[in-house]
């Protein structure tokens, strides 16, 4: 008989690996299938893992060992097997056996959106085979190193489960072709003609090199372009300062202007659905649903990407509670998976440290981010006469397989012209105007 495995979830799209925190059974115990198996961890969120099947705890590993996404952490036995029966297999690429039924999201990332793990209420075309591309976390990572090209996957078959490409498939890819798989030096060598001494290796964390692989992939991926806009804050600022102190007071969180900018930019994005969707080979899809991801700077120097979910469909006051929310466990490191899962968008506020201007990355599989700068005072000729308004640039970078400069540019139009006539009814806090 086989034994049944229980794979390290995914826990968000760009974690690559987890680490065992405590184990709720011990070998030789039974178990029955939801009851709560194990909890892991990654550098976003800590989850609890339930088991896929009824039967007894074969084996296990370690707490505190560090399993890539899809890999083999535990084995069950069936009432007819034997606890020594089972041992968890060598790393493997994610590949479940024939037959087994590994915990949601066990394969881990894909490169290209699969139909499984689309937000609800998606216009599907009639779709191409796509199996073929997806890869793992650490596979695309391996690939990356060897220098695959999305272009060489397309020519790989992959023989894992459901035709997903494995590690050993990129292995014969790199061998046909005559090159040996060297990874990429993690460093530079140093050049210069005298040598360095005092240098400082610093190794990348986990998720740090995850981002790094995560924002190669992403440039690999889709062909970005970025266009500017300068966009007069002054009424957001005056309107601002005027209730600020109210809206703490009756909604129990700032007033902030990354939270309008989400806000005004889940209300256009219905507008242009083509910004709020991805791509799956050659077909566009299309979300339905606005999940608005905001970028989320950590004390580590790293960052995530929480997600507001039907941001179209809620209030501006909605939307601050949601993100300041968010944003603490972010800090505090209690994500869940439903808060980083699902973005359909993504923004960056990286005006926040002083930056006018960027260039942000996209957050794949998505074709767009926006990136807002920092609120500053300029000189600014208004009605023929100079005039000092607050201002801020709006810097979006978007995937020009899909989305042309004309769109880019009514997108962007149509977000400088919602935030320039703001008001309290466009942000639904009539209510606090009428308390004035």
């Amino acid at each position: 008989m086989n034994a049944n495995n229980v794979n390290m979830p995914q826990m968000g799209q760009s974690a690559a690996e987890g680490t065992i925190v405590k184990w709720h059974k011990n070998v030789g115990d039974a178990i029955e299938i939801d009851e709560m198996l194990v909890e892991v961890e990654s550098d976003k969120i800590t989850i609890e893992v339930g088991s896929p099947y009824a039967g007894t705890l074969a084996s296990c590993i370690d707490v505190g060992e560090i399993v890539p996404v899809g890999d083999v952490i535990a084995t069950i036995a069936t009432e007819a097997e034997s606890h020594d029966a089972a041992t968890p297999s060598a790393p493997s690429d994610g590949n479940a056996k024939e037959g087994a039924k590994p915990h949601a999201g066990a394969d881990g990332a894909q490169v290209l959106v699969s139909t499984a793990d689309m937000p609800q209420g998606i216009e599907i075309p009639m779709l191409p085979e796509t199996t073929s591309d997806w890869l793992s976390p650490a596979v695309m990572r391996f690939a990356l190193l060897n220098d695959i090209t999305s272009h060489d996957l397309k020519e790989i078959n992959g023989t894992g489960r459901k035709g997903r490409i494995t590690k050993q498939d990129i292995l014969a890819f790199i061998a046909e072709r005559g090159k040996s798989p060297k990874p990429r030096p993690a460093t530079t060598p140093l050049t210069a003609a005298e040598p360095i001494d005092d240098v400082e290796v610093v190794p990348m964390t986990t998720i740090r090199r995850t981002i790094a692989d995560h924002m190669v992939q992403s440039i690999h991926t889709s062909p970005h372009v970025t266009m500017v806009h300068a966009v007069d804050m002054t009424r957001v600022v005056e309107l601002r300062n005027r209730i600020k102190e109210r809206f703490l007071e009756k909604y129990g969180v700032k007033m902030t202007y990354t939270a309008v900018m989400l806000h005004a930019t889940a209300r256009v994005l219905p507008e242009f659905p083509t910004m709020n969707g991805s791509v799956s080979g050659t077909n566009i899809l299309r979300y339905s649903r606005v999940n608005v991801g905001c970028a989320v700077s950590l004390s580590d120097e790293s960052l995530v990407v929480p997600v507001v979910r039907d941001a179209n469909r809620k209030t501006f006051p909605e939307i601050a509670q949601d993100l300041d929310r968010l944003i603490k466990v972010s800090r505090s490191k209690a994500l869940t998976r439903e808060d980083i899962e699902g973005g359909t968008f993504t923004i960056s506020n990286f005006g926040a440290f002083g930056s006018l201007m960027g260039t942000p990355i996209i957050n794949q599989p998505q074709v767009a981010i926006l990136g807002i700068g920092a609120v500053f005072q300029a000189p600014v000729v208004v009605d023929n006469a100079v005039a000092i308004r607050d201002t801020t640039y709006l810097n979006l970078s978007f995937d020009h397989r899909v989305i042309d400069g004309a769109m880019g540019g009514r997108f962007l139009n149509r977000i400088q012209l919602w935030i320039e006539n703001i008001n309290e009814e466009t942000l639904d806090i009539t209510d606090l105007a009428n308390e004035a």
